[in-house]
Protein backbone atom coordinates (compact mmCIF):
# COMPACT_ATOMS: atom_id res chain seq x y z
CA UNK A 1 0.00 0.00 0.00
CA UNK A 2 1.22 3.50 -0.95
CA UNK A 3 1.62 5.98 1.92
CA UNK A 4 0.18 9.42 2.27
CA UNK A 5 3.78 10.97 0.95
CA UNK A 6 3.35 9.09 -2.03
CA UNK A 7 -0.43 9.74 -2.52
CA UNK A 8 0.87 13.76 -1.82
CA UNK A 9 3.39 13.44 -4.72
CA UNK A 10 0.80 10.96 -7.41
CA UNK A 11 -1.87 14.20 -6.55
CA UNK A 12 0.54 16.98 -7.26
CA UNK A 13 1.52 15.90 -10.54
CA UNK A 14 -2.12 15.28 -11.77
CA UNK A 15 -2.94 18.87 -10.30
CA UNK A 16 0.04 20.37 -12.34
CA UNK A 17 -0.69 18.78 -15.26
CA UNK A 18 -4.60 19.93 -15.15
CA UNK A 19 -6.13 22.87 -16.79
CA UNK A 20 -8.09 23.33 -13.78
CA UNK A 21 -9.31 21.72 -10.66
CA UNK A 22 -12.74 21.26 -9.68
CA UNK A 23 -13.62 20.10 -5.83
CA UNK A 24 -16.79 18.01 -4.85
CA UNK A 25 -18.20 16.45 -1.76
CA UNK A 26 -21.19 15.11 -0.86
CA UNK A 27 -24.86 16.52 -1.50
CA UNK A 28 -25.78 18.38 1.98
CA UNK A 29 -22.73 19.11 3.00
CA UNK A 30 -21.74 19.59 6.49
CA UNK A 31 -18.66 20.92 8.09
CA UNK A 32 -16.16 17.99 7.69
CA UNK A 33 -16.99 18.02 3.84
CA UNK A 34 -16.94 21.90 3.14
CA UNK A 35 -13.95 22.24 5.58
CA UNK A 36 -12.20 19.33 3.97
CA UNK A 37 -13.08 21.25 0.60
CA UNK A 38 -11.54 24.49 1.46
CA UNK A 39 -7.97 22.87 2.79
CA UNK A 40 -7.27 20.74 -0.62
CA UNK A 41 -8.40 24.38 -2.49
CA UNK A 42 -5.67 25.22 -0.42
CA UNK A 43 -3.40 23.07 -1.95
CA UNK A 44 -4.21 23.24 -5.88
CA UNK A 45 -3.64 27.53 -5.38
CA UNK A 46 -0.32 26.48 -4.01
CA UNK A 47 0.47 24.21 -7.16
CA UNK A 48 -0.86 27.24 -9.06
CA UNK A 49 -3.74 25.87 -10.73
CA UNK A 50 -7.43 27.59 -10.86
CA UNK A 51 -9.73 25.57 -8.70
CA UNK A 52 -13.57 25.71 -8.06
CA UNK A 53 -15.63 24.49 -5.40
CA UNK A 54 -18.89 23.05 -6.59
CA UNK A 55 -21.65 23.20 -4.10
CA UNK A 56 -25.28 22.98 -5.60
CA UNK A 57 -27.07 22.22 -2.83
CA UNK A 58 -30.08 24.17 -2.34
CA UNK A 59 -29.88 27.86 -0.35
CA UNK A 60 -32.27 27.42 2.23
CA UNK A 61 -31.42 23.43 2.96
CA UNK A 62 -27.80 24.29 3.93
CA UNK A 63 -26.61 24.08 7.40
CA UNK A 64 -26.59 27.24 9.42
CA UNK A 65 -22.95 26.15 10.53
CA UNK A 66 -21.49 25.52 6.88
CA UNK A 67 -23.10 28.63 5.90
CA UNK A 68 -21.41 30.98 8.25
CA UNK A 69 -18.25 29.00 6.12
CA UNK A 70 -19.41 30.32 3.45
CA UNK A 71 -20.44 33.76 4.29
CA UNK A 72 -16.77 33.92 5.63
CA UNK A 73 -14.55 32.34 2.98
CA UNK A 74 -16.73 33.66 -0.41
CA UNK A 75 -14.39 36.36 -1.11
CA UNK A 76 -11.44 34.08 -1.36
CA UNK A 77 -12.81 30.74 -2.66
CA UNK A 78 -14.36 29.85 -5.67
CA UNK A 79 -17.60 28.43 -4.59
CA UNK A 80 -19.72 27.34 -8.31
CA UNK A 81 -23.14 25.25 -9.04
CA UNK A 82 -23.02 22.31 -10.69
CA UNK A 83 -24.90 24.66 -14.02
CA UNK A 84 -21.74 27.20 -13.30
CA UNK A 85 -19.48 24.33 -13.35
CA UNK A 86 -20.97 22.62 -16.95
CA UNK A 87 -20.60 26.36 -18.39
CA UNK A 88 -16.56 26.42 -17.68
CA UNK A 89 -15.87 23.09 -17.70
CA UNK A 90 -12.88 21.68 -20.27
CA UNK A 91 -11.28 18.44 -21.32
CA UNK A 92 -8.68 19.20 -19.01
CA UNK A 93 -10.69 19.35 -15.88
CA UNK A 94 -9.55 17.13 -12.76
CA UNK A 95 -12.26 16.32 -10.13
CA UNK A 96 -11.01 16.00 -6.65
CA UNK A 97 -13.91 14.74 -4.10
CA UNK A 98 -13.38 14.81 -0.44
CA UNK A 99 -15.37 13.54 2.31
CA UNK A 100 -16.80 11.37 -0.28
CA UNK A 101 -16.55 8.04 -2.51
CA UNK A 102 -20.27 7.45 -3.83
CA UNK A 103 -21.03 8.46 -7.25
CA UNK A 104 -24.67 9.02 -6.07
CA UNK A 105 -24.21 11.03 -3.47
CA UNK A 106 -22.01 13.56 -5.86
CA UNK A 107 -24.14 16.89 -7.43
CA UNK A 108 -21.87 15.93 -10.83
CA UNK A 109 -22.26 12.26 -10.65
CA UNK A 110 -23.70 12.19 -13.91
CA UNK A 111 -20.49 14.03 -15.13
CA UNK A 112 -17.92 11.76 -13.82
CA UNK A 113 -17.25 10.49 -17.34
CA UNK A 114 -16.05 13.70 -18.88
CA UNK A 115 -13.76 14.37 -16.15
CA UNK A 116 -9.67 13.18 -17.09
CA UNK A 117 -8.95 11.99 -14.10
CA UNK A 118 -10.39 11.84 -10.41
CA UNK A 119 -9.11 11.66 -7.24
CA UNK A 120 -10.85 10.55 -3.88
CA UNK A 121 -9.89 11.68 -0.11
CA UNK A 122 -12.36 10.04 2.16
CA UNK A 123 -12.92 8.23 5.22
CA UNK A 124 -16.24 6.56 4.36
CA UNK A 125 -15.83 2.99 4.02
CA UNK A 126 -15.70 1.49 -0.20
CA UNK A 127 -19.12 0.07 -2.07
CA UNK A 128 -19.93 -0.90 -5.67
CA UNK A 129 -21.05 2.83 -6.05
CA UNK A 130 -17.55 4.12 -4.96
CA UNK A 131 -16.61 6.39 -7.94
CA UNK A 132 -13.64 4.10 -10.51
CA UNK A 133 -10.31 5.83 -10.04
CA UNK A 134 -6.95 4.59 -9.13
CA UNK A 135 -6.19 7.76 -7.11
CA UNK A 136 -7.50 7.64 -4.15
CA UNK A 137 -6.56 7.84 -0.23
CA UNK A 138 -9.51 6.21 1.94
CA UNK A 139 -8.93 6.02 5.60
CA UNK A 140 -11.70 4.67 7.22
CA UNK A 141 -9.77 4.56 10.24
CA UNK A 142 -9.54 8.24 10.46
CA UNK A 143 -11.91 10.31 11.92
CA UNK A 144 -12.84 12.89 9.54
CA UNK A 145 -11.60 14.26 5.66
CA UNK A 146 -10.55 16.80 7.51
CA UNK A 147 -8.36 15.32 9.85
CA UNK A 148 -6.66 13.85 6.08
CA UNK A 149 -6.52 16.97 4.72
CA UNK A 150 -4.89 18.63 7.61
CA UNK A 151 -2.35 15.85 7.43
CA UNK A 152 -1.88 16.36 3.41
CA UNK A 153 -1.23 20.21 4.17
CA UNK A 154 1.56 19.59 6.29
CA UNK A 155 3.19 17.44 3.84
CA UNK A 156 2.53 20.20 0.86
CA UNK A 157 4.27 22.47 3.23
CA UNK A 158 1.13 24.97 3.81
CA UNK A 159 0.55 26.34 6.88
CA UNK A 160 -3.31 26.55 7.77
CA UNK A 161 -4.46 30.79 8.58
CA UNK A 162 -6.91 30.83 11.28
CA UNK A 163 -9.88 30.63 9.44
CA UNK A 164 -8.95 27.47 7.87
CA UNK A 165 -7.65 25.89 10.82
CA UNK A 166 -11.22 26.63 12.28
CA UNK A 167 -12.68 25.15 10.08
CA UNK A 168 -10.69 21.81 10.10
CA UNK A 169 -11.22 21.40 13.37
CA UNK A 170 -15.23 22.20 13.09
CA UNK A 171 -15.31 19.46 10.95
CA UNK A 172 -13.24 16.95 13.37
CA UNK A 173 -15.28 18.17 16.26
CA UNK A 174 -18.27 17.35 13.83
CA UNK A 175 -17.65 13.60 12.83
CA UNK A 176 -16.23 13.05 16.47
CA UNK A 177 -19.35 14.20 18.20
CA UNK A 178 -17.51 16.49 19.76
CA UNK A 179 -14.36 14.71 20.54
CA UNK A 180 -16.29 11.78 22.23
CA UNK A 181 -15.51 8.99 20.09
CA UNK A 182 -12.97 8.04 16.98
CA UNK A 183 -10.26 9.64 18.47
CA UNK A 184 -7.10 7.80 17.62
CA UNK A 185 -3.36 9.33 18.05
CA UNK A 186 -3.07 11.14 14.68
CA UNK A 187 -6.48 12.75 15.57
CA UNK A 188 -5.05 14.40 18.83
CA UNK A 189 -1.90 15.37 17.25
CA UNK A 190 -3.54 17.31 14.23
CA UNK A 191 -6.03 18.86 16.64
CA UNK A 192 -3.21 20.03 18.73
CA UNK A 193 -1.39 21.54 15.64
CA UNK A 194 -4.37 23.24 15.04
CA UNK A 195 -4.72 24.64 18.12
CA UNK A 196 -0.70 25.40 17.87
CA UNK A 197 -2.34 28.37 15.36
CA UNK A 198 -4.12 29.78 17.68
CA UNK A 199 -7.50 27.97 17.37
CA UNK A 200 -9.52 26.21 20.37
CA UNK A 201 -13.16 25.13 20.81
CA UNK A 202 -14.35 28.08 22.01
CA UNK A 203 -13.59 29.43 18.26
CA UNK A 204 -15.78 26.57 16.57
CA UNK A 205 -18.52 26.98 19.19
CA UNK A 206 -20.85 29.40 16.80
CA UNK A 207 -20.81 26.75 13.94
CA UNK A 208 -22.82 24.49 16.22
CA UNK A 209 -25.53 26.69 17.72
CA UNK A 210 -28.84 25.50 17.14
CA UNK A 211 -32.15 26.97 16.29
CA UNK A 212 -34.86 26.22 18.94
CA UNK A 213 -37.27 24.79 16.48
CA UNK A 214 -34.80 22.55 15.23
CA UNK A 215 -33.10 21.76 18.39
CA UNK A 216 -36.88 20.99 19.79
CA UNK A 217 -37.26 18.33 16.98
CA UNK A 218 -34.51 16.47 17.81
CA UNK A 219 -35.25 15.88 21.31
CA UNK A 220 -39.02 15.12 20.75
CA UNK A 221 -37.33 12.57 18.18
CA UNK A 222 -35.35 10.94 20.90
CA UNK A 223 -38.11 11.27 22.87
CA UNK A 224 -39.25 8.74 21.13
CA UNK A 225 -36.44 6.34 21.72
CA UNK A 226 -36.46 2.06 22.40
CA UNK A 227 -33.91 -0.14 23.53
CA UNK A 228 -33.37 -3.44 22.40
CA UNK A 229 -31.04 -6.14 22.22
CA UNK A 230 -29.69 -4.47 25.36
CA UNK A 231 -26.97 -2.64 23.35
CA UNK A 232 -29.08 -0.57 20.43
CA UNK A 233 -30.48 2.48 20.60
CA UNK A 234 -33.65 3.79 18.39
CA UNK A 235 -35.47 6.53 17.51
CA UNK A 236 -38.23 6.99 14.78
CA UNK A 237 -40.23 9.85 13.50
CA UNK A 238 -43.62 9.43 12.56
CA UNK A 239 -45.07 9.75 8.78
CA UNK A 240 -45.97 13.52 9.00
CA UNK A 241 -43.09 14.73 10.51
CA UNK A 242 -40.18 15.96 8.23
CA UNK A 243 -36.29 15.78 9.24
CA UNK A 244 -33.39 17.66 7.82
CA UNK A 245 -30.74 15.11 7.54
CA UNK A 246 -28.33 16.88 10.28
CA UNK A 247 -31.13 16.59 12.78
CA UNK A 248 -31.35 12.62 12.35
CA UNK A 249 -27.19 12.93 12.86
CA UNK A 250 -27.81 14.75 16.09
CA UNK A 251 -30.57 12.56 17.58
CA UNK A 252 -28.06 9.57 16.75
CA UNK A 253 -25.18 10.99 18.30
CA UNK A 254 -27.02 12.29 21.77
CA UNK A 255 -28.55 8.49 21.98
CA UNK A 256 -24.66 7.77 22.42
CA UNK A 257 -24.67 8.92 25.76
CA UNK A 258 -26.87 6.25 27.19
CA UNK A 259 -25.54 2.94 27.95
CA UNK A 260 -25.85 1.32 24.87
CA UNK A 261 -23.08 0.14 21.48
CA UNK A 262 -24.72 1.94 18.71
CA UNK A 263 -27.80 4.30 18.23
CA UNK A 264 -30.35 4.70 14.77
CA UNK A 265 -32.09 7.40 14.42
CA UNK A 266 -35.20 6.87 11.53
CA UNK A 267 -36.89 9.64 9.65
CA UNK A 268 -38.33 11.38 6.31
CA UNK A 269 -37.09 14.08 4.71
CA UNK A 270 -38.60 16.77 3.07
CA UNK A 271 -38.29 14.82 -0.59
CA UNK A 272 -40.40 12.58 0.87
CA UNK A 273 -37.34 9.63 1.44
CA UNK A 274 -36.42 7.72 4.47
CA UNK A 275 -33.10 8.29 5.67
CA UNK A 276 -31.32 6.84 8.72
CA UNK A 277 -28.55 8.30 10.63
CA UNK A 278 -25.98 5.54 12.36
CA UNK A 279 -23.37 6.36 15.32
CA UNK A 280 -21.72 3.29 16.94
CA UNK A 281 -18.66 3.64 20.18
CA UNK A 282 -16.97 1.08 18.11
CA UNK A 283 -18.13 -2.51 19.20
CA UNK A 284 -20.90 -2.29 16.28
CA UNK A 285 -19.99 -1.95 12.73
CA UNK A 286 -23.01 0.50 11.75
CA UNK A 287 -21.27 0.44 8.32
CA UNK A 288 -21.92 -2.75 7.76
CA UNK A 289 -25.50 -2.15 8.46
CA UNK A 290 -25.76 0.68 6.40
CA UNK A 291 -24.58 -1.32 3.47
CA UNK A 292 -27.41 -3.50 3.49
CA UNK A 293 -29.54 -1.04 3.43
CA UNK A 294 -27.86 0.98 0.07
CA UNK A 295 -25.72 3.04 2.13
CA UNK A 296 -22.39 3.61 3.60
CA UNK A 297 -20.06 5.07 5.87
CA UNK A 298 -17.56 3.87 8.46
CA UNK A 299 -17.68 1.30 11.47
CA UNK A 300 -18.65 4.69 14.10
CA UNK A 301 -20.58 6.85 11.81
CA UNK A 302 -23.23 5.59 8.65
CA UNK A 303 -26.48 6.50 7.09
CA UNK A 304 -28.17 5.93 4.93
CA UNK A 305 -31.50 7.50 2.31
CA UNK A 306 -33.91 5.02 0.90
CA UNK A 307 -37.37 6.27 -1.54
CA UNK A 308 -40.08 4.46 -1.59
CA UNK A 309 -40.11 3.26 1.64
CA UNK A 310 -42.33 3.74 4.88
CA UNK A 311 -40.77 4.32 8.58
CA UNK A 312 -42.30 1.39 9.99
CA UNK A 313 -41.63 -1.08 7.23
CA UNK A 314 -37.62 0.51 7.03
CA UNK A 315 -37.42 -0.08 10.99
CA UNK A 316 -38.51 -3.54 11.04
CA UNK A 317 -35.81 -4.40 7.92
CA UNK A 318 -33.37 -2.56 9.83
CA UNK A 319 -33.84 -4.81 13.27
CA UNK A 320 -33.89 -7.66 10.83
CA UNK A 321 -30.56 -7.00 9.62
CA UNK A 322 -28.60 -6.33 12.75
CA UNK A 323 -26.89 -9.64 13.82
CA UNK A 324 -24.63 -10.23 16.93
CA UNK A 325 -22.14 -10.64 13.94
CA UNK A 326 -21.61 -7.04 13.46
CA UNK A 327 -20.83 -6.60 16.87
CA UNK A 328 -17.15 -7.42 18.13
Amino acid sequence: MKSLKEFKDEIGEKIRNSGQVFIVSHNEADLDAIASSIAMSYIVRKLGKPVHIILNDEPLKIEPGVKMVIDECRKNISLINLEQYRRISSDNDLLIACDVNKRKLVCCGEDLDKFKDIILIDHHRENEDTIKTDTKWIQTDRSSASEILADLLCLFQIKADSFLAKYLLAGIYLDTNKLTRNIGNNTKAVIERLKNIGIDLNHVDKYFEEDFNSAKKVYDLVSKSEFYNYTIALCAGDEDTKYLKEELAKAADYLLRYKVDASFAVGKLEDGSIAISARSKGDIDVGEIMGQLEGGGNMYSAATRLQGREIEDTVKTLKKIYKPSFQK
